[in-house]
């Protein structure tokens, strides 16, 4: 994977700009880097609750070939969309002999690297309990049946229990890991008759700054009338005001020691199956303790300065790239904006967008597993160090094309371009630095696959209106074009021979006796006759001749550049066809034909017309012929 001799780590997780995930990213490059390993980071970000979006960034799991990759690091709490880390695993299962690392959940197959919640907030509910005296707590935990969540709620009732204090169910609420249920939690609390907490204790920051907002819009003073404390130490609690009372997660640690697991694993090092960090509890003003913060406040100011000039550049040019790619009808178009927004995104070094051959007519009916099984991917847009590349095909198991290989330690980002569950292919970025800077990085990715979207259903409309005005002038019995294919194709065969004074050839033919096989047979044995003279038609075309169907047992062929030569091959392919169908004994009838054609180099005033008078005048002499033979036959009987 990636062509350049070195091993590669492959690395699941989603929502890779959150605080969590973009230092453990940093700390997994960095190690990575360090010990010569290329990274793959396979990232998605869900849909919030919309299963319609989560359909196509679930397809990041098929992404990979996962026996390709060296080692592979999972982030199983990150994994929030229903079904996407069961889909990993079992690709994992089925194709993996590498090792496999978990990063903050136990799973059993796999190494392990962990914080041990079982103890992670213990001494800040002892630090509330003998430094600030409180006995009353309220408890706002994780999703129920969340390990980290569940273990993190059980230490809250022991140490309690440790101090006699009772644990009342009504002060628990099972929050999100996020900031929706903050606010029904302290909602629930402020009407409930229990005595109002002391201070409330939430399983992690998100949640933390949220009860802290809900409490201050109801006018109650964080830490003055509640005390808060949440855990992870997000940057966002740090920068909050009130700072928040939090447990430090060795995060960047963490990283390190998923690539040091797989390296010990790979060189045959003993290691242990866990491996279990510490963390570090951090007192700030949420719980009341009043520290200095002189130093703390001028970095606070210049991280949000810095922080909301950011967002505001990042949500200000996603904004007009968002106007700048609607209405865009043509893939071409699309990738030419498309490099200009990634020129103007100075953080990127390498950025390539690749999609599927078959991208633009894919829809959700179409079967995913054939499209997996699909080696090939095309590079429609690339940019490799300010370089301009496109139209490069190469086989998706190498995730970008071969060529841009580099002597040294690669690290890419790939996230699937989709909109809802039509899936276009992926894209795939390098950045400058070991972080992904893009704040505003889904919004990009959907500004991008909307576009593809458009041109999608626009390449879709036009092979609608192709197929209308192909239906329009095809004759629905045989295929053949009908009538009004001969004044649409005819007269441009025609235009195209007066311009480069070429011989056009028209043949035209007449079934002889069709009402006789109607009339013993039946229509439907008329109708495989007419059939069979269509079949023989298409036949003897092998040169983009126009074969129509002018009504009834009725044909006339089109064709360019012919001279005698042409046109006798042409007769007896066309005679042979018939000859087989009737010496086949499969039908109680023959079918018969009489036909004729004109050769001629048309000028300024000829028409089709008078192409057709020759060509009939030629076929009916040949049925009059057959006639007179007939008719001689019968009086010699």
């Amino acid at each position: 994977m990636f062509n350049n001799g070195r091993k590669t780590i492959g690395v699941f997780i989603s929502q890779v700009v959150s605080d969590f995930q973009g230092i453990l990213c940093r700390g997994i490059s960095t190690r990575a880097q360090e010990l010569n390993y290329n990274v793959a980071y396979f990232t998605n970000y869900g849909g919030y609750g919309q299963p319609v979006y989560d359909i196509g960034e679930s397809r990041i799991a098929d992404l990979p070939s996962y026996e390709d990759l060296d080692g592979i690091i999972i982030t199983p709490d990150t994994l929030a969309i229903d079904g996407l880390e069961a889909r990993i695993r079992k690709h994992i299962k089925e194709s993996c002999s590498c090792p496999v690392v978990s990063v903050r959940r136990k799973i059993d197959e796999y190494y392990n690297v962990l914080i041990d919640d079982n103890t992670v907030i213990e001494d800040i509910i002892h630090h509330f309990i003998n430094v600030h005296g409180f006995t009353r707590f309220n408890f706002l935990a994780g999703p129920k049946g969340f390990p980290d969540s569940d273990k993190r709620l059980e230490s809250f009732k022991k140490v309690l229990a440790s101090y006699g204090i009772p644990f009342e169910e009504e002060r628990l609420h099972y929050g999100d890991f996020w900031k929706r249920e903050g606010y029904r939690a302290v909602d629930k609390w402020l009407s409930s008759p229990l005595e109002r907490p002391q201070a409330i204790i939430c399983a992690n920051d998100y949640m933390a700054v949220t009860v802290c907002n809900a409490l201050e819009q109801r006018g109650i003073s964080v830490p003055g009338d509640i005390a808060v404390s949440g855990c992870d130490d997000i940057e966002d609690a740090a920068e909050y005001s009130p700072a928040i009372t939090t447990a430090r997660m060795p995060i960047l640690e963490m990283g390190i020691e998923a690539v040091n697991k797989i390296f010990n694993h790979m060189e045959g090092i003993p290691q242990d199956h866990n491996s279990y960090l510490k963390t570090v509890s951090i007192y700030r003003e949420s719980c009341g303790c009043m520290i200095s913060r002189a130093e703390e406040d001028k970095k606070r100011k210049r991280y949000y300065i810095s922080t909301i000039d950011s967002m505001v550049r990042e949500v200000s040019r996603n904004a007009y790239m968002s106007a700048d790619l609607t209405g865009l009808t043509k893939l071409e178009e699309v990738n030419d904006r498309l490099r200009f927004y990634v020129y103007e995104n100075v953080g990127f070094t390498d950025f390539y967008m690749c999609l599927h051959n078959d991208w633009q007519t894919y829809n959700e009916d179409n079967n995913h597993e054939d499209r997996y099984n699909s080696d090939e991917m095309l590079m429609e847009v690339g940019i490799k160090n300010r370089v301009d590349y496109s139209k490069i095909k190469f086989l998706k198991k190498d995730l970008i094309p071969p060529e841009f290989a580099d002597d040294k330690p690669m690290i890419y980002f790939f996230a699937m371009l989709h909109h809802q569950g039509v899936e276009f292919g992926y894209i795939a970025i390098s950045f400058e630095q070991i972080q992904t800077y893009m704040m505003t990085f889904q919004a990009w990715l959907i500004n991008v696959s909307n576009a593809l979207e458009n041109v999608r259903v626009h390449s879709e409309l036009n092979r609608l209106v192709y197929k209308l005005e192909d239906m329009y002038i095809r004759d629905e019995l045989t295929g053949l074009y009908n009538r009004r294919g001969l004044e649409i194709l005819g007269e441009k065969y025609l235009k195209q021979a007066k311009d480069e004074h070429i011989k056009m050839m028209i043949f035209t033919a007449d079934m002889d006796k069709l009402k006789s096989i109607n009339d013993n047979y039946g229509h439907v044995s008329g109708d495989i006759a007419i059939q069979a003279i269509a079949d023989a038609l298409l036949y003897a075309a092998d040169d983009d001749e126009i074969c129509m169907r002018m009504g009834g047992d009725e044909f006339t062929v089109i064709g360019l550049e012919y001279d005698e030569s042409k046109i006798n091959r042409f007769v007896k392919k066309f005679v042979e066809f018939l000859d087989k169908f009737n010496q086949s004994g499969q039908h109680d009838f023959s079918v018969y034909v009489s036909y004729g054609w004109s050769l001629l180099t048309p000028d300024i005033n000829t028409t089709i017309e008078d192409c057709l008078i020759v060509a009939d005048s030629k076929m009916y002499q040949q049925k009059y012929e057959k006639e007179a033979l007939r008719l001689r036959a019968n009086l010699v009987r």
